[in-house]
């Protein structure tokens, strides 16, 4: 019974546990269900919105147009005032050519490096497509996708802009699959190599393989691996690969030798071939030819990248209206002034380059551009492509500039100019090999010295410094910034366009705006697409203009006054590199030969960067001298002023105040008087008619403060203070004669004193010269002649002996000191012949002459008094 029991209640407990099992499963189940039932109905839901909004973007993708697969619209380009056309770019069609013409070795190089499943698809590659997609997912960036085929890249290329869009995408995936119905693959791969850009101006391989190799259509069967393989890599960024520029050169090797990897890796080349071939030098395989020039080919070419660097538009085939910054009569000068030995005497030497770039100093817009001396079209232009060194143009860029914008300098700050060396140690110089002391930087900057100039890089420190050039266009990279020798030029970075562009921002207030051709373009469907860059903040107004008028006394009174314009306000620095030492060793150049010379000008309205140097230096004579390094100076003068209309100033800023010849940032330091400059010429005179010695001086003042001088002397080893006057003259009276006098003269302004000047005299005692003023005068009242006279200088302790002559018999009268004698009872009638000698102990002077007639005495008689014809006393006259 026990055991019946145990058995019933574990049956029972089983059972009452398979009952909450079977409640419990039921709810699981249920959810489950539910789970299911709200996911399909969720997956339908975005299946339907995906599928509405694929169709939404498909309906607005572009119409399948097969004329734009084939037949370009050329672009116009416009001038400044948007009414004269410069260029027509596209105007003549490119030289469309049928597959059975491109070489085998083109077409495999092209299919293994784009496409390599290109026959096996239906435009649309799914295993790759997938692979974009994982990686757009893990990267988050569109840019991480890829995966195009050759039909997607024509149809991108035809149809659609290059933004990395999903909806772009989308279209192209659509108007892919059309393409695939519409034509052949060997159609859509002729099309491709017909339509593909090869960076500039060269659109289609025909023109790619005509410009780079100098093969015609017919001749396109010679293209050898190397070059095949180059061709099918630079579509992908033509104006990174295209090697017309030599800049491209080792980007081009790059790209040329994954395109022969990729053909290895599909079958297309062997192993030992790609490797020969990846071994050859780009320039081995160019023969680079040159297009027929444009009347503004430099300008035109700089459009023509900038278009393509900034927008999606293609000015070969989309009909464009492009509206640039140009100024055409400028740009003719430009090129006159350049190409020809009218204005400039250059020197006879065809490897000398000259280039610059004019700006707009408010706007950044390029008015004109000259790349070469070479009016050859397709030509390397230095003006926009060149990196050189920039010399001491870099100065307000690197160092000044970041000084003031840091530590609020002043234009009067002082920095010693003495031997020095970089931080590791190695010497430093001056190019005049000479040292100035302490002046400020104003002078530093205006006879561009190098050790002030590291000197304030080093304060400023080369972080900060770095990221105020930056700021400013100029391209510094993080491995270069710590190089010290950056603050006085030694950097291969600059072009005359980024020159242009850094200064100009000086001129502008602080406002950098990258220097630019192209202000708008309108296209085919009347779009209009603004593409000037605007304007950014990138230092206080009062930093500018402390460096502008810093600048200004550059070409008032410093390096640059070859560059001066009168009529300008202008503002500039000049800028030389030298050789290295290896350089000048192998071609026995002058130890001072100039490599570089640079002259970066600006006003209100234009700014100007001209460069002149050798493109390489081949032989002794491929050097600048003293005379040739003028040229970027003269070059700027003869441009500008021709060019430059505006004569408006540069405006103090209400931030910036001014001491003296000096300006300061309010708030920030203020510039000390500089030391007066010692008076000059410091002379004295002795006049002996005014018994005066006459003190005079030259002075210059340095500090634009009013300056007064104080005047001493010393005699008998006694100092007195004599005066204190704003003249550059003045008059010590009555001197002691026979005793030195020695007299000091300081210059004084803002309470500082100048250096002491001095002279010395002695006046020493004169021998009298003749009495002056001699006259004699007979009284008759005293019957005496008196006789006056005055001294003929101020001769001491002179004595006068008065003798006369009367009827032949000359005779003395005593000696006297003073300045008059009486003659007594002189003989009526007689004339008495009088001279005047004066005598001291030093000696006698010539006598003094004149003369007077001593009057006879009236006869007297009984009828004296009485005129014959008085009448008497009753009126009758008195007959005698």
């Amino acid at each position: 019974m026990t055991e019946n029991h145990s058995s019933r209640v574990e049956r029972r407990k089983k059972m009452q546990e398979q009952q909450r099992s079977s409640k419990n499963s039921k709810p699981k189940k249920l959810r489950w269900k539910r789970i299911l039932y709200y996911s399909l109905i969720i997956a339908t839901v975005f299946l339907i919105i995906g599928v509405g909004a694929i169709a939404w973007i498909i309906k607005d993708a572009p119409k399948f147009d097969e004329t734009l697969l084939k037949a370009p619209l050329s672009s116009s380009i416009y001038a400044s005032d948007g009414e004269t056309v410069i260029a027509e770019v596209g105007k003549e069609k490119r030289e469309d050519i049928g597959l059975e013409q491109i070489p085998e070795v083109l077409q495999d190089a092209v299919i293994a490096t784009e496409d390599s499943r290109f026959y096996e698809h239906r435009g649309i590659d799914v295993k790759r497509t997938l692979v974009a997609i994982f990686k757009i997912i893990s990267t988050r960036s569109l840019e991480s996708g890829g995966g195009s085929t050759i039909t997607q890249q024509l149809v991108k290329n035809s149809f659609l802009s290059i933004e990395q869009t999903p909806t772009r995408k989308i279209q192209e995936w659509y108007l892919a699959l059309q393409l695939e119905r519409e034509f052949s693959k060997e159609e859509i791969l002729q099309m491709y190599f017909n339509k593909n850009l090869y960076g500039g101006d060269v659109y289609g391989v025909a023109k790619a393989a005509e410009r780079f190799f100098g093969l015609d259509v017919e001749e396109l069967d010679q293209l050898t691996l190397e070059q095949a393989a180059l061709l099918a890599g630079i579509p992908q960024s033509p104006n990174r690969y295209m090697p017309t520029d030599e800049a491209n050169f080792e980007r081009a090797k790059e790209r040329r030798n994954m395109v022969l990897h990729y053909m290895n890796r599909h079958g297309y080349i062997s192993k030992s071939d790609m490797k020969e071939a990846q071994s050859t030098p780009i320039e081995d395989t160019l023969n680079i030819q040159t297009p027929k020039a444009n009347k503004f080919e430099n300008f035109v070419a700089t459009v023509i990248k900038e278009v393509q660097e900034k927008t999606d538009a293609n000015l070969f085939e989309d009909g464009l209206e492009i509206y640039t910054t140009l100024d055409p009569d400028i740009q003719e000068l430009t090129e006159e002034v350049l190409t020809t030995n009218d204005h400039i005497p250059f020197p006879d030497n065809e490897n000398l380059q000259t280039a610059i770039v004019i700006t707009d100093t408010q706007t950044g817009g390029i008015k004109a551009i000259g790349g070469s001396r070479s009016e050859q079209a397709g030509g390397f232009n230095f003006a926009t492509m060149m990196k050189r060194q920039p010399g001491s143009t870099i100065k307000p860029i690197l160092d000044y500039g970041p000084a003031i914008e840091k530590f609020k300098w002043s234009t009067g700050h002082f920095i010693k100019d003495e031997e020095y060396q970089y931080s590791d140690g190695t010497p430093i110089r001056n190019a005049t090999r000479k040292y100035a002391g302490t002046k400020t930087i104003r002078d530093h900057l205006v006879w561009s010295r190098n050790i002030p100039a590291l000197k304030t890089f080093q304060e400023v420190g080369a972080n900060d410094a770095t990221e105020f050039a930056r700021s400013l266009g100029f391209p510094i990279a993080d491995e270069q910034k710590g190089n010290e020798a950056n603050s006085i030029g030694g950097i291969d970075a600059a072009s005359p366009l980024i020159m242009a562009g850094a200064y100009a921002a000086f001129g502008n207030g602080g406002y950098y705006i990258e220097p630019h051709t192209v202000t708008k373009i309108v296209h085919s469907d009347g779009r209009e697409e603004k593409v000037a860059p605007s304007k950014e903040k990138v230092m206080e107004e009062a930093t500018a203009f402390l460096i502008t008028d810093m600048l200004r006394s550059v070409v008032d009174s410093g390096t640059g006054t070859k560059a001066n314009i009168s009529r300008l306000d202008l503002a500039g620095k000049t800028g030389t590199t030298n050789f290295d030492t290896k350089t000048i060793e192998k071609y026995d150049l002058p130890e001072k030969a100039v490599r570089d010379s640079w002259f970066v000008g600006y006003t209100p309205q234009y700014t100007a960067a001209v460069w002149t140097g050798y493109d390489k230096t081949t032989s002794s004579d491929d050097y600048l001298n003293n005379t040739s390094d003028d040229i970027p100076l003269l070059v700027f003068k003869k441009i500008l002023s021709e060019a430059a209309t505006n004569t408006d100033t540069f405006k103090q800023p209400d931030s910036v105040g001014k001491l003296g010849i000096e300006y300061y940032v309010k708030g920030g330091e203020k510039p000390k008087p500089p030391k007066p400059a010692t008076p000059t010429k410091f002379t004295a005179t002795y006049d002996e008619a005014s018994d005066q010695i006459q003190l005079a001086w030259n002075h210059t003042s340095n500090s634009g403060l009013e300056t007064s001088f104080d005047v001493a002397y010393t005699v008998d080893g006694r100092t007195e203070t004599f005066t204190t006057t704003k003249e550059q003259q003045v008059v010590f009276p009555s001197p002691e004669k026979g005793k030195a006098y020695t007299f000091t003269l300081l210059a004084i302004a803002g309470g500082v004193k100048s250096d002491a000047a001095s002279t010395s005299i002695t006046v020493e005692e004169a021998a009298p010269i003749s009495p002056s003023n001699l006259q004699a005068t007979f009284d008759q009242a005293s019957n005496s002649i008196v006789i006056t006279w005055q001294p003929g200088n101020n001769a001491r302790n002179v004595q006068y002996t008065v003798s006369f002559t009367v009827n032949g018999f000359p005779q003395t009268l005593a000696p006297t000191p003073e300045l008059q004698a009486t003659l007594v009872g002189p003989q009526p009638g007689q004339t008495y012949i009088i001279t005047v000698t004066a005598t001291n102990e030093i000696g006698s002077s010539a006598p003094a002459t004149t003369s007077v007639t001593v009057e006879s005495p009236p006869q007297n008689g009984i009828w004296d008094g009485f005129d014959e014809n008085q009448e008497n006393d009753n009126g009758s006259e008195i007959t005698p």
